[in-house]
């Protein structure tokens, strides 16, 4: 009985350096295969905003690109039947439009390689597109 209880049946924590898997995982990963997300690129510069997101698994007609509220949401929904079997791939990705991007501005393409881009370009302080404001002197005694 105490070699069941030993450290021979049970190392310590400390040895394990890998998480066991799961047996229902192994076995049912091919029915129901895990989530992952798509990355999403972002870059960001003094004149625009870009977004960019690998949708080859998506036709261009599965893809929505929309602005909700204070934020940009790209959706892809595909689903297709077939003999074996359907199959069903859906993905959210939502982003929060900067204070100085130009909400008005935002356009999206889609290249032959299946990468979507949403272009937006950044507000300009109306000093520095050459609008002149003139500025009060206050004076104090």
């Amino acid at each position: 009985m105490a070699l069941l209880f030993s450290d021979a049946f049970f190392p310590p924590r400390s040895t394990c350096h890998r998480r066991r898997r799961d047996p229902f995982d192994v076995f049912f990963s091919d029915l129901f295969p895990v989530e992952t997300a798509i990355p999403m690129k972002i870059s960001k510069d003094e004149d625009a905003l870009n977004l960019s997101v690998d949708v080859g698994a998506f036709k261009p007609e599965e893809l929505e690109v929309n602005i909700v509220g204070d934020s940009i949401v790209v959706e892809g929904n595909h689903s297709s039947e077939s003999e074996s079997g359907s199959v069903e791939r859906r993905f959210v990705q939502k982003f929060k439009i900067p204070d100085d991007v130009d909400p008005e501005s935002i356009q999206s393409s889609l290249d032959a390689n299946g990468k979507l881009s949403v272009l937006a370009r950044t507000k300009k302080p109306e000093s520095v597109q050459g609008e002149k404001r003139k500025i009060p002197i206050g004076f104090s005694k």
